[in-house]
C-alpha cells in the first residue's frame, strides 16, 4: 500500500474544506484534501456569503471570483412573503432596496454578503486551491480509517477506481459535514437536537414575469397547499424551494409529481414549464460538537456544528473556524510558536459556534411563534385560507409578524461582532461591550475583529487589505514611531511574521477617524492576529516591553525560546 507524506490533510471537499485548502496554499503549506464525490456539489445547498466571509475571500484573492458568480446585487433587494409568486404579497423586509440599509453596508465592509448557491461557489474556490503548488485535490476518495499518534496522523482511503492507499500528515482538518466519518472516528460527541425534516427541490423555470419588479432574494411561500421558502440563484431561472414535512411522512412519499404538483402551487401560474433537476430530504438540526479537537485531529463546519439554515450561519461558521485555526497551524508548523498554540482553537471557535447554532435555532423559532413558520411542516388552518378578498384578515395577522424576524436575515452585529476570549488576547481593562445581533458597534478592543476604515479616498479600499493571514499587523498612530520600532524588535526575537504601519505615513486613511474607531491617540497603537482579530491594544505611549509579551502571549509563548 501506497503512503504519501503531507503538513495537513484535508477530508471534505465543500465550502470549508475547499477554504481551508486556499488558505494553506495561500501560506505554502502543502495539503491534500479528500472528497467522496466524484466531483464539486450538484445541488445548490447553501447559498449565503456572509460579508465576514467575503473579506476573508477577498484577503485570498478569491473575492472577485465569487462576486462574479453570484446573485446581481440588484436582485436582491429583499426578502418577500407571498401567498404564491402570481399571488398576493403579504409583507417585505426590505435590504438592498433601502439606500440607509446599504449605506451602513458600505461602512462596515469594503465588500458586500453575496448569494452564491454552493454548486457554483465550489468550483470557484477549487480552481482557487489547486491553483496552488502545494495544494493537491483528490476527489472520488473515501477515507476508511484514522489513526494518529504523537508524530502525526495516518489516513487509510480508497479511491473510486478501487485503489487504495495512506497518508501521513502532521495534521488533519475534518470538514466531513454533518454525519463526519472523521468526528466518530476520534470519539468527538455532539450535543443538541433534531428540529425538522425537509425536502430540498433544485428547479429550473424563467419566471422573470414575475419577478422582475419583486427582485427578492427569498420569497416565503404560504397557502394551502404548502409553506416554505424559495431562494432566488440567478434572478430567473435557477431556484430552490425548501419545505418542511410531517412526522407521519417520509421522504419516499415526494416523488417528482407530488414535487411538481408543489412548484405549481409556489409558483401561482400553471402555464409555466417546470424542470426539476434534483429532489433532496435533508434534516434541520442544532447541534454542537463536545470539543472541536481531538490530538491533531481539529473539525471544522458541520462536522462540528450543523445548525438550521435561518439566518445563512453554517457555511460561513465554518469558514471561520478554518481561518482561526490555519494561521496558527502555520505558525506551528514552521517553528514559531508551540503546539500548545492550537488548544485554543476550540477554545476560541467553540463558543462562537455555539452562539450561532442557537441564534439560528431562535430564528426558526421566532418564525413559528408568528406563524410564519416556513420550512418547518405547518399545518395551520390560517394557512388555508389566505389568498383572494376572504383571506385579507388572515394575511394581516401573518403580516403583523414579519417586521420581528429582520435579525434572521439582516444580522451585522453576528456578523461582525462576536469576539475571542483566551490565553492568547491581551486584556487592556475595557469593558466589553453591548452585543446585538441586528445592529454591529465597532471596536477594536482585544479579541474583536479589526473595524473596516477606507484608503485615501476610494471607497472600495479597505484598512482590512493590509492583513495577511501569514502575518500579524501592528498599526501604530501618526507619533508611534516607537511602536513600529519595539514591533519589529519584538518579532525579530520571537521569530514570528509581522509588519508594522504607522498611520498617515504607510497607510493613507483618515488619521482622526482611525483614532477614534481604533480608541487610541497619536501615539498608540493595535497589535493585530493573521485571522484580523485584535490580540492587544495600548491607547497611547508604553513600555517596549509590554508589546514584545503581547506579541509572545498571542502565540502561546512565554518568553522567546521556541519549543523544538
Amino acid at each position: 500500500m501506497s503512503e504519501v507524506h503531507t503538513d495537513v490533510a484535508i477530508i471534505g471537499g465543500g465550502p470549508v474544506g475547499l477554504s481551508a485548502a486556499c488558505m494553506l496554499g495561500h501560506l505554502g503549506l502543502s495539503c491534500i484534501l479528500y472528497e467522496q464525490n466524484d466531483t464539486t456539489s450538484f445541488h445548490p445547498r447553501g447559498h449565503v456569503v456572509n460579508t465576514r466571509t467575503m473579506e476573508i475571500f477577498r484577503s485570498l484573492g478569491v473575492a472577485a471570483d465569487v462576486d462574479a458568480v453570484s446573485l446581481p446585487l440588484e436582485r436582491h433587494a429583499g426578502i418577500g412573503f407571498v401567498t404564491s409568486l402570481a399571488g398576493e404579497e403579504i409583507g417585505v423586509i426590505e435590504t438592498r432596496a433601502n439606500p440607509e440599509w446599504a449605506r451602513i453596508e458600505r461602512l462596515q465592509s469594503p465588500v458586500f454578503k453575496r448569494s452564491c448557491p454552493q454548486d457554483v461557489l465550489e468550483p470557484v474556490l477549487r480552481t482557487h486551491a489547486e491553483a496552488c503548488d502545494c495544494v493537491e485535490t483528490r476527489f472520488g476518495h473515501r477515507i476508511t480509517g484514522i489513526e494518529q499518534d504523537e508524530t502525526g496522523v495516518t489516513l487509510s482511503w480508497e479511491s473510486a477506481s478501487g485503489a487504495t492507499g495512506r497518508t501521513r500528515a502532521k495534521y488533519l482538518i475534518a470538514a466531513d459535514g454533518p454525519r463526519s466519518f472523521s468526528r466518530g472516528r476520534v470519539g468527538i460527541g455532539m450535543q443538541g437536537r433534531s428540529i425538522g425534516q425537509q425536502i430540498g427541490v433544485y428547479f429550473h423555470a424563467d419566471l422573470w414575469h414575475l419577478v422582475e419588479t419583486r427582485p427578492y432574494l427569498l420569497y416565503w411561500i404560504y397557502n394551502a397547499t404548502t409553506s416554505g421558502v424559495l431562494i432566488s440563484l440567478d434572478g430567473r431561472r435557477r431556484w430552490t424551494y425548501n419545505f418542511g414535512y410531517s412526522e407521519n411522512e417520509s421522504r419516499e412519499d415526494f416523488t417528482a409529481d407530488r414535487c411538481l404538483a408543489i412548484l405549481r402551487a409556489v409558483i401561482g401560474d400553471p402555464a409555466v414549464p417546470i424542470e426539476i433537476k434534483n429532489v433532496m430530504p435533508w434534516r434541520m438540526q442544532a447541534r454542537i460538537a463536545d470539543t472541536m479537537a481531538s490530538g491533531r485531529v481539529f473539525i471544522a463546519g458541520d462536522a462540528a456544528h450543523p445548525l438550521p439554515p435561518t439566518g445563512g450561519q453554517g457555511m460561513n461558521t465554518g469558514v471561520a473556524d478554518v481561518q482561526n485555526l490555519i494561521w496558527k497551524l502555520n505558525l506551528v508548523l514552521r517553528g514559531a510558536a508551540p503546539d500548545s498554540l492550537l488548544d485554543t482553537y476550540d477554545v476560541e471557535r467553540r463558543p462562537v459556534a455555539k452562539f450561532n447554532v442557537e441564534q439560528s435555532a431562535r430564528n426558526a423559532e421566532a418564525m413559528v411563534r408568528k406563524g410564519l413558520s416556513g420550512m418547518l411542516a405547518n399545518e395551520s388552518a390560517l394557512l388555508s385560507n389566505l389568498e383572494g378578498p376572504e383571506g385579507a384578515a388572515n394575511r394581516a395577522k401573518l403580516a403583523e409578524g414579519i417586521p420581528e424576524q429582520r435579525a434572521h436575515f439582516d444580522y451585522p452585529g453576528q456578523t461582525f461582532g462576536y469576539h475571542y476570549e483566551s490565553a492568547l488576547i491581551t486584556p487592556d481593562g475595557t469593558a466589553l461591550p453591548e452585543f446585538s445581533v441586528a445592529e454591529y458597534r465597532p471596536t477594536a478592543r482585544p479579541g474583536h475583529r479589526a473595524p473596516h476604515l477606507t484608503l485615501g479616498d476610494t471607497p472600495d479600499t479597505s484598512l482590512l487589505d493590509i492583513f495577511d493571514i501569514g502575518h500579524f499587523t501592528l498599526l501604530a498612530g501618526p507619533d508611534g514611531q516607537d511602536w513600529a520600532l519595539a514591533a519589529r524588535s519584538a518579532a525579530d526575537a520571537l521569530d514570528v511574521p509581522l509588519n508594522a504601519f504607522r498611520i498617515g505615513t504607510d497607510v493613507d486613511t483618515d488619521v482622526d477617524a482611525w483614532g477614534r474607531l481604533y480608541g487610541v491617540s497619536a501615539d498608540g497603537a493595535v497589535l493585530i492576529r493573521p485571522d484580523g482579530h485584535v490580540a492587544w491594544r495600548s491607547r497611547s505611549t508604553g513600555a517596549a516591553r509590554d508589546l514584545h509579551d503581547a506579541l509572545a502571549r498571542a502565540v502561546s509563548r512565554s518568553d522567546a525560546t521556541v519549543s523544538a
